[in-house]
């Protein structure tokens, strides 16, 4: 099979052919291709040694992103793409990375080093694909399956077992028997691999379109870092995935989909992760504002003064947790709302910190006013018009019993 690689690609692969070296694309551009999906990067391996390849791309821009590793970047029509001079690793001691690195002459030990029979397929113009360990056939039969002992794998880089449940998940595969066990066998190893990197894993998870049959299949690799799954009930863990199976596959909502029980500690969860400043209230305010209904304007108003994420992502989410409600009335009313220029946030109401000063308020009383003023200009008792809500604001400080 012929597959059709941009011109910056083939360019550095002609490159280091015409200097007498080997290479390949290798790993995901060939799964991809072969399953006719997007190609986002394109990895090149190749026999050169790393001072090889520098003198060979001498005319090019280059970047040593790791060479210590074998791993050259080199700028191809301003594109970047990493190739990296074939390993075999040595062991692993920390169940995360080789103890050493150890530069290969064949290509086929290479790609056994690698993590799944899929990712270690290699290609190029005048050889086609090289198979040396049926990812084919596991492509063709939707299996994900582990390079040689699984144990070995998932013992080398325990990060491994969270990439298995990813690519499963992404691509709708069934994990081989021998590779589902060892991933059950040795979830533990999980606490070896530091919480960044874990939460870069799970929010790829999450991405994927299958990702709540492997949620349900695996709950307890979950458990490994996940505190709440621990806690929850089969029952409780099984309508959480269930949920997240019908919400749109954004991250950040499916799990806050996933810490919305009662019983969970979701900025607890969040803060472990290393959820960044940002995620983590974007996350947290949807769980808060969870409750809030959208059943008609003034309603819909308060939540978009409430809520720091866009109104369609609150409304997916309200409606994983309340399938009753209306999404289709929610989103003509809110179109309603943006057309008619509704207020409903501080920041387009009529008067601001400085008229409030004007008026003599000090320190607390002018946030404490400003939110009373726009909350009777939410629900419609007020206009939001400068005169009208000054002359209120006057009237409450002077003690009008009617205000």
């Amino acid at each position: 099979m012929e597959i059709q690689l941009p011109s910056y690609v083939s360019t550095l692969m002609q490159q280091l052919q015409k200097n007498g070296y080997e290479c390949y694309v290798v790993g995901g551009a060939i799964r991809c291709a072969l399953l006719h999906l997007p190609i986002h990067d394109y990895d090149l391996t190749t026999d050169a040694l790393p001072e090889e390849m520098k003198k060979v791309f001498r005319g090019f821009h280059t970047i040593d992103t790791g060479l210590k590793h074998g791993t050259l970047t080199v700028m191809s029509d301003h594109q970047p793409v990493e190739i990296t001079t074939y390993r075999k690793d040595s062991d692993y001691s920390d169940h995360r990375h080789p103890d050493g690195v150890t530069f290969s002459k064949t290509v086929m030990e290479d790609c056994a080093r690698r993590d799944f029979t899929i990712n270690a397929l290699c290609y190029n113009e005048e050889e086609g694909i090289l198979d040396f360990f049926h990812g084919r056939e596991d492509l063709k039969n939707k299996i994900l399956r582990c390079i040689g002992d699984p144990y070995q794998r998932f013992n080398e880089d325990a990060l491994r077992i969270l990439r298995a449940l990813r690519f499963a998940a992404r691509l709708d595969f069934a994990i081989e028997p021998k590779t589902g066990k060892a991933v059950f066998d040795l979830k533990e190893t999980l606490n070896y691999v530091s919480r960044e990197r874990i939460h870069e894993e799970l929010e790829g998870f999450l991405k994927a379109a299958h990702c709540a049959v492997f949620l349900q299949e695996y709950k307890s690799v979950f458990e490994v870092f996940l505190p709440w799954a621990k806690e929850a009930s089969d029952a409780e863990w099984k309508l959480a995935s269930e949920r997240i199976e019908s919400a749109p596959a954004d991250p950040f909502l499916r799990m806050a989909i996933l810490l919305s029980s009662p019983s969970c500690n979701p900025k607890e969860t969040l803060e472990d992760l290393k959820y960044s400043t940002n995620e983590k209230n974007r996350i947290l305010n949807l769980i808060q504002c969870q409750a809030m209904p959208v059943n008609d304007r003034i309603a819909i108003k308060k939540v978009l003064n409430k809520i720091n994420n866009p109104f369609q992502t609150f409304l997916s989410y309200k409606k994983s947790l309340y399938p009753d409600t209306d999404e289709k009335k929610a989103m003509e009313i809110y179109g309603t709302i943006l057309e008619n220029n509704d207020c409903f946030s501080l920041k387009t109401l009529a008067i601001n910190g400085n008229d409030m000063k004007q008026l003599g308020f000090q320190g607390k009383e002018i946030s404490e006013n400003l939110q009373w003023i726009l909350l009777q200009v939410i629900e419609e008792k007020l206009p939001n018009d400068r005169e009208v809500l000054l002359k209120a604001l006057s009237d409450r400080q002077s003690g009008d019993p009617s205000l």
